[in-house]
């Protein structure tokens, strides 16, 4: 590749990062979520009722403070419940209340429809094409 092409290449993913970031900050801001908030979200959905705070912590790479600040806010808003385990008191474990789960499928509405249009007028070859140059992008710069 030449270097204008990887110029090219690094300024098009930068500006597409930057616009699908944009947004989502503005479609989470219509339902009264922050980036973080919905991060959180679908970590509740991934791990499912009872998760426990520092299991968020390490799922966002964030510090234990953190963590419990953000759930703290999500419980303020009615999103999320805390109780402690009964196998560890120490523990608070997170439940999605329903307006959570409401909001979590407002915010996968969301997921579906900006990766419909990153997809549009993509044949199915395309897709499978684009997603593995995708994949492979990644992997050539996770650990830079």
């Amino acid at each position: 590749m030449e270097k204008n092409e990887e110029k090219q290449a690094a300024r098009l993913l930068l500006v597409l990062s930057n616009t699908i970031i944009k947004n989502r900050n503005r479609h989470m801001a219509a339902i009264d979520l922050t980036a973080a908030q919905a991060d959180c979200l679908r970590f509740c959905l991934e791990r499912g009722d009872g998760a426990t705070v520092t299991e968020l912590k390490d799922y966002l790479g964030v510090t234990h403070q953190t963590a419990q600040g953000l759930v703290r806010r999500m419980a303020d808003k009615g999103l999320v419940s805390l109780c402690r385990s009964r196998e560890d008191a120490r523990c608070r474990q997170l439940f999605l209340t329903g307006e959570g789960r409401e909001r979590a499928g407002q915010m996968l509405r969301s997921r579906e429809r900006t990766g419909g249009k990153l997809l549009q007028g993509m044949s199915p070859e395309e897709r499978r094409a684009f997603l593995r140059l995708l994949r492979l992008a990644y992997e050539n710069v996770k650990n830079d």
